[in-house]
């Protein structure tokens, strides 16, 4: 009597099983199949991006001629005068290790990104671009330690002043440019999605809220 009571069971139980297969099969075929889950790449483009690091976007290269004079040069060992052709670059970056989170917003078109200011990556002399015109040392002679200083101090004084002449060339508007032609469709290629560069990401959020809302 058990046995078969036991084999009822287990013939019931088995074909509680084939229903549920037979309907899962049915199922996919008359509904197809399930909608593949969304990916999330949110995360994935941020760190892609911080990977790029600072980011060089100009580079502006400058020559000039500097004349630096110590003391008084018309009195014998009591002064020196340097004329250097100087050579030098500025470089204007964006700094992308700087973007978080909270700095990217997006639709189901767009990716919004709110960019760090562009800033001046260095300025520099290239020394060995540059060359001494002229030098006048006193009783000393040129390779005086005077005039060795004396031409220290012009290359010091020439990277200040490459720094300034960057500065005024509007590098920085420059470099905003350049992140606009050269790194938007870099990112654009990474979040397969059209990118709009922002200072002010919380404009974009208010307006999307009130496009809601009506």
């Amino acid at each position: 009597m058990f046995v078969k009571w036991s084999i009822r069971v287990a013939v019931i139980l088995i074909f509680l099983v084939a229903i549920v297969l037979l309907w899962d099969f049915a199922k996919k075929k008359i509904f197809g199949s399930e909608p593949p889950q969304p990916i999330i790449t949110h995360n994935i483009t941020i760190d892609q991006i911080e990977a790029m690091g600072k980011l060089e976007l100009v580079k502006y290269k400058f020559r000039d001629v500097l004349e630096y004079k110590v003391g008084n040069s018309s009195w014998y060992g009591t002064g020196s005068k340097i004329l250097v052709i100087i050579s030098g670059e500025a470089v204007g970056c964006i700094d992308l290790t700087k973007i978080k989170k909270e700095d990217i917003f997006e639709d189901s078109t767009k990716l919004y990104i709110k960019l760090p200011p562009p800033e001046l990556c260095y300025s520099k002399v290239n020394h060995q671009e540059s060359k001494t015109y002229d030098i006048e040392s006193g009783l000393f002679g040129k390779f005086n330690d005077k005039s060795s200083q004396a031409l220290e101090n012009a290359y010091k004084e020439a990277e200040k002043k490459i720094k300034e002449l960057a500065l005024e060339a509007n590098i920085l508007d420059q470099t905003k440019k350049n992140a606009e032609l050269i790194l938007k469709p870099t990112l654009e290629q990474i979040a397969k999605k059209k990118v709009v560069f922002k200072y002010d990401l919380e404009s974009i959020k208010i307006e999307k809220e009130i496009k809601t809302l009506k």
